[in-house]
């Protein structure tokens, strides 16, 4: 299976920051998505990663990661607001239940190692933020925001365990426990259109 991994917002349009370490959201999610593109491998030699960077806009974005194909999209993104708003969210379209899934099993798996506040997964209409991508991709899609930039605390917790290597880890489990749940739903609709056929 391949797994299309966004890095969020551009180099152009970096996205929201941390002013006092000097860090966008762009160059954090940069520096994520290629360890997880190196390091999967490790944990899971069978699937593979693509890292997708929005290169010419984001109302191109969706078709141009339905031509790769992918059978997961995951755009990493960081949260933003008051400087004070902390925890871990991921966001998914309110009519996909398999996104939804995929959304419950990546807040379970990050809130729990980054020990950060569970702010729950959250559904998006295409007029909502993020709605136009994950309505408009063909596979199941989630939006990952999982602490908010401006608080130092939050980036500082999530920047140490990107340094040391937790961070890639437990996204790469994340992605391989999604995986996992797309392939065992794959072969149970197999398995009910073979029956049926047999019928």
């Amino acid at each position: 299976m391949k797994v299309a991994v966004i890095i969020g917002h551009s180099e152009t349009s970096k996205g929201a920051r941390n002013s006092s370490y000097d860090v966008s959201e762009f160059d954090f999610n940069q520096k994520l998505a290629h360890d997880i593109e190196h390091n999967f491998w490790k944990l899971n030699p069978e699937d593979e990663i693509i890292v997708v960077y929005r290169e010419n806009g984001y109302k191109n974005l969706p078709q141009e990661i339905n031509e790769l194909n992918p059978d997961l999209i995951v755009s990493l993104h960081c949260n933003a607001f008051d400087t004070e708003a902390f925890g871990c969210e991921m966001l998914y379209y309110y009519k996909s239940e398999k996104s939804k899934e995929v959304a419950r099993l990546f807040q379970n798996h990050l809130v729990q190692r980054l020990d950060n506040r569970d702010r729950g997964i959250k559904s998006r209409t295409v007029e909502d933020r993020g709605g136009y991508l994950l309505r408009y991709t063909k596979a199941p899609c989630i939006i990952c925001e999982p602490f908010f930039i401006d608080n130092d605390d939050d980036f500082l917790r999530a920047d140490e365990c990107f340094l040391n290597g937790d961070l890639t880890r437990w996204f790469c489990e994340a992605i391989d426990l999604s995986l996992k749940y797309l392939k065992g739903h794959r072969m149970i609709t197999i398995n009910f259109n073979v029956r049926k056929e047999n019928e």
